[in-house]
């Protein structure tokens, strides 16, 4: 079958790098556009990967290198083809499991937990979008092919496909509303780190202003100040900021104990 019989609407379609998942028939052909994630290392790698089934249900792929459709040998190898392709799309979901667990586990000691999590997030929300749209497509295609549906082995094996796509969808949200818990934990502990700091400087506060304001008051350039004339009137005021001192630092100390 050459591409060039077909629609240049449709053409354009099959040619377009990012085209997402979709499933559309004429009286001609049926084109089945499956756009699915790789194992590929760094960013999520997202690529799109066309097929038109002709009349007589022969299965083409579209290679992006030449531009050209290759005849695959029978629905079985079609199978096979999408069965590769979900393989690598669960592992790499896995993957992701793989690393919500460990910053559930790690959320006390890991200083880069909100870096982590905004990536996964981002990565793992974009999964689902795209194993959703797959879904409805491979849905389609099931039904909209005589062979599968006639072919009970093949029928299976394209339900198991589906299944598998379901399994990992289920298990992206899954884990985006893990996710969501990971961060209301993240903030809750951030917010008892902030209240313990600002617990910590109130009690510094009611400690040392009482001290500052009778520091400041004996302090004054004045006449007729208290124990002005004694001479061991150093020694009392002294004994009286460390008796406010301790006096306040026992106080603070038993209500904390009795909470």
């Amino acid at each position: 079958m050459d591409i060039k019989t077909l629609n240049p609407l449709h053409q354009e379609d099959i040619k377009n790098p990012i085209h997402p998942s979709v499933y559309f028939q004429s009286d001609d052909y049926k084109i089945v556009i499956y756009r699915l994630f790789d194992l590929s290392e760094g960013g999520l790698n997202v690529v799109t990967h066309p097929f038109v089934i002709d009349q007589n249900e022969k299965i083409y792929k579209y290679n992006q290198d030449t531009q050209n459709l290759n005849i695959l040998e029978n629905m079985e190898k079609f199978y096979k083809v999408l069965d590769t392709l979900v393989d690598s799309v669960i592992k790499r979901v896995d993957i992701n499991v793989s690393k919500v667990e460990d910053l559930e586990e790690n959320i006390y000691d890991n200083p880069e937990a909100i870096k982590d999590w905004f990536g996964l997030k981002k990565e793992l929300t974009r999964m689902e979008r795209v194993l959703a749209q797959a879904i409805k497509t491979h849905e389609k295609l099931i039904k909209g092919s005589n062979i599968i549906q006639e072919d009970s082995k093949l029928f299976t094996s394209f339900e198991d496909i589906e299944e598998h796509l379901n399994r990992t969808y289920r298990a992206c949200g899954i884990n985006l509303l893990k996710l969501d818990s990971i961060y209301s934990l993240y903030t809750s502990l951030a917010n008892e780190k902030m209240n313990a700091t600002i617990y910590t400087l109130t009690i510094i506060s009611a400690i040392f202003l009482p001290l500052n304001l009778l520091v400041g008051f004996f302090g004054m350039n004045t006449e007729g100040l208290y124990f002005a004339g004694n001479p061991n009137g150093t020694l009392i005021v002294s004994s009286l900021l460390v008796s406010l001192f301790i006096l306040f630092f026992g106080y603070f100390k038993f209500k904390k104990h009795a909470l």
